[in-house]
């Protein structure tokens, strides 16, 4: 005899219930919040009732939906997608001591530096390097300089380093512009996204090292690292611009030839909020995909839930049923409890598919705030 079998008859009061044959009168018949069984004998219910005990309330849970943290607008070359590392190469020559305005270029560099780390994400890894820094900016100092690349920040998520790194950079050799971007590549990670991974060049003139730099740009590209390589110049001549400006677009990226303070700070509020727009555009649609996949999740653990609960009642009746025949004492009420079995399990479904559709009509109205939200601070 199977253990549900061992369910007795026994009088509880005046009424006929069923109750585990250890367990006395203290036994809930189903859970009264959840799915009533209605119709039918005062005995087939309470025969039911015993194959009934778990409660299909527990089979739903409630979703908490998320809105994302947007950045409001405050006010080229920034990001096109999330970037994950980003590196700034500032140029040591000794011309980067020439004054642009009422500043040095190093200080503007500098200052361009920090601006485009600044606004970024703190899970951002960023390094500082600098090129040409050794020598002089004459022939006997030549050989010294080109080959003179230093990381002065390694890549970090912590800005710290960089700031401080950005004092000792000095104006003081030539520019190995294409070395520099060999030794930017290898602080690099391979990557499958294009442009996850930014360099941005801040210099004053041209390759002096006999480099090409227009050829390890378009490697860097187009290689393993798939990074972006966006150049700043400082009051360079069409000349030296248009050359930097070929390393750029072989980069992948832009170029800017900036000839005042004033066009400085405009680049940087535009790298600033390209920053912005593509962090709200990750955030918008990492919380979309968080609250899709919680509502799927719940959804489908609801349904199991309710499709195990369903499927051990009938199969532990059938069998209790099964075996009562089989020792010669069948129950009179069998169809009428297999129609009341049916009917609770019809209504445990029920309630699943409007569940279902609570959820999913709550999944959807907030992604329409979601949207909205987003819309608001484009």
């Amino acid at each position: 005899m199977t253990a549900v079998s061992g369910l007795k008859w026994a009088a509880c009061g005046s009424a006929l219930s069923l109750v585990l044959a250890l367990g006395g009168c203290e036994r809930k018949a189903a859970d009264e919040d959840a799915i009533h069984l209605e119709g039918g004998s005062a005995a087939a219910r309470a025969y039911v009732a015993g194959f009934t005990t778990k409660d299909p309330a527990t089979c739903f849970r409630e979703v908490g939906l998320r809105q994302p943290e947007l950045k409001g607008r405050p006010g080229g070359l920034g990001p096109r997608v999330a970037p994950t590392r980003v590196i700034v190469m500032i140029d040591g020559s000794g011309s980067m001591a020439g004054r642009m305005g009422g500043r040095t270029k190093l200080e503007l560099a500098r200052e361009a530096a920090l601006g485009f780390v600044e606004g970024l994400p703190a899970s951002v890894q960023t390094s500082l390097l600098v090129f040409g820094q050794e020598g002089n900016n004459r022939a006997d100092g030549k050989a010294a300089s080109c080959s003179a690349i230093d990381v002065l920040a390694p890549m970090s998520a912590d800005r710290g380093p960089l700031r401080s790194a950005l004092g000792q950079v000095r104006a003081v050799g030539w520019t190995p512009l294409a070395a520099g971007l060999d030794r930017a590549e290898a602080l690099l990670a391979a990557s499958a996204t294009p442009g996850e991974q930014v360099i941005y060049v801040v210099s004053d003139g041209e390759e002096t090292c006999g480099g090409d730099p227009v050829a390890v740009a378009r490697r860097i590209n187009g290689g393993r690292t798939r990074a972006i390589v966006n150049v700043i110049g400082f009051n360079l001549p069409s000349g030296e611009a248009a050359k930097l400006a070929a390393v750029a677009r072989a980069g992948g990226g832009g170029f800017v030839n900036l000839s005042n303070e004033a066009e400085l700070a405009r680049v940087t509020a535009e790298v600033k909020e390209s920053i912005r727009q593509t962090d709200n555009e990750v955030a918008t649609s990492i919380t979309t995909t968080d609250n899709n996949v919680a509502t799927s999740l719940a959804v489908t653990d609801a349904d199991t839930c309710i499709s195990i609960m369903a499927t051990d009642e009938e199969t532990a009746m059938i069998i209790d049923l099964t075996d009562r025949e089989t020792a010669g004492r069948p129950v009179s009420f069998k169809e009428e409890a297999k129609a009341l079995l049916k009917a609770r399990h019809d209504a445990m479904r029920a309630r699943l598919a409007a569940y279902r559709a609570r959820l999913t009509g709550a999944e959807a109205a907030a992604k329409r705030d979601i949207d909205s939200a987003a819309e608001a601070v484009r």
